[in-house]
């Protein structure tokens, strides 16, 4: 595949992948169960997502040439074993899920202005034009990622400039309404936003310089998403009394009108559209590559590791990964979408964790350009607060994660049946 992504290519693929359309929609939710506490949540989030992503920035410079990222990490440290399946298998599901609730809530953004519009059928008709953009190859889909995050960025710096208009430091008295439990229960509901950003390690194959660009842009979009996110919900609370966003669908909408009129809750609501479309671009190149790399490694039919002759681009990996993003789309649940989003980056999260650890044992002298800092405190540190936060998970989420398993168990017996055939038959050849 070609290496077409400079830095800030790669850090506007991370930050428009992790700022979802999801985002505008669980805010109000958020802030209502944990009031003005919601931003040290949204605080031990980053510190979450930094420690991880810090993994991920070691694994990223020291095994840079793997595409589908975690897949590539853990099957370098544990081989083309059950750990690698598991690992690319719910990095997958939790790609392909994302990318079909993004389009599904672009679609009701887009039914919000024009009424006669079906959202599914426009959710639908959206993932084929994203996949007909992906096809294309990586140059014409960084450059989408890259015109969209600009003009998210921008609108949500706008956002939280507008509050400065009706902004009260009262409104963060009392700090903990409901009690400090609230703020450390919605981390699992609010880490899915952060979860993004691990799109740049699932294209490392095409960044160029890939072991010193992939570390650098990790940090700068964990940096900028923390930003932004923690100064959403500061100038949401602070801007805005609680009736206005707590109960609300559009919780940045109706505190944006509230704002500065009319004119406010239109320039986010585009921002919302154009927030669900970075995350389809996103989410659509980083599980193509993950189905080419379970492909490469032998867990999916081998077809699916062509590469296209001209674009240079995994295509019928894409449209496998399309064609399951449809699936989950045509169940018009969006609460059983994203259920799976979550269950699925959290335990992609923690095999990632486990296999930094087990390459340093393992491989002691492979070069690594970036290392873990505090090793391996950190790492033991992640692992334990995301097996934390999968408690913390509802039990829908934890009984369609034991389905979703039970799925990949199957999968994963037929293609070890299928290579052992291919290998008995090689003999008689």
């Amino acid at each position: 595949m070609l290496r077409a992504l400079n830095l800030a290519q790669t850090t506007f693929l991370g930050v428009g992948t992790a700022i979802g359309g999801v985002m505008f929609a669980i805010m109000g939710t958020a802030a209502k169960a944990a009031g003005p506490s919601i931003i040290i949540t949204f605080l031990i989030g980053a510190v979450l997502a930094l420690i991880l992503g810090l993994c991920y920035a070691e694994l990223g410079a020291s095994v840079p040439s793997g595409a589908g990222g975690a897949i590539a990490y853990v099957g370098r440290a544990f081989g083309k074993k059950s750990p690698t399946f598991i690992a690319g298998w719910f990095s997958w599901i939790g790609c392909i899920t994302d990318c079909a609730v993004s389009s599904i809530v672009f679609a009701f953004s887009v039914n919000y202005f024009l009424k006669w519009v079906e959202p599914f059928t426009l959710a639908i008709i959206t993932l084929v034009i994203f996949a007909f953009i992906n096809f294309r190859g990586t140059k014409s889909m960084s450059l989408i990622q890259f015109v969209l995050t600009g003009i998210l960025v921008f609108t949500l710096c706008f956002f939280m400039g507008s509050s400065s208009f009706s902004f009260e430091g009262s409104r963060f008295q009392p700090i903990f309404p409901q009690g400090i439990l609230p703020m450390f229960a919605m981390v699992s509901f609010i880490y899915p936003a952060y979860a993004g950003y691990e799109s740049i390690t699932q294209m490392s194959e095409e960044i160029r310089t890939a072991g010193k660009t992939i570390p650098r842009a990790l940090i700068l979009t964990l940096a900028i998403i923390t930003f932004l996110f923690v100064g959403t919900v500061v100038a949401m609370i602070g801007g805005a009394p609680a009736e206005v966003y707590a109960n609300s669908s559009t919780p940045l909408q109706d505190a944006a009108t509230y704002f500065i009129g009319p004119i406010g809750g239109i320039v986010v609501s585009i921002a919302s559209i154009v927030a669900t479309l970075t995350t389809v671009n996103g989410a659509m190149a980083g599980g193509t590559r993950i189905a080419f790399a379970l492909s490469r490694n032998g867990f999916l039919p081998s077809i699916f590791k062509k590469v296209h002759p001209k674009y240079r681009m995994p295509f019928l990996a894409l449209g496998l990964t399309v064609l399951v993003a449809v699936c989950f789309v045509l169940t018009r649940s969006v609460d059983f979408i994203v259920y799976a989003i979550s269950l699925g980056y959290s335990v992609t999260a923690i095999m990632v964790a486990y296999a930094l650890i087990r390459l340093r044992k393992t491989e002691p002298n492979l070069y690594r350009p970036f290392k873990v800092p505090f090793y391996p405190y950190l790492p033991i540190i992640c692992i334990i607060a995301l097996l934390l936060m999968i408690t913390t998970l509802s039990m829908q989420s934890l009984i369609l994660g034991a389905l979703f398993g039970g799925i990949g168990f199957l999968v994963l017996l037929a293609g070890r049946r299928v290579r052992k055939g291919q290998v008995s038959e090689e003999p008689n050849r």
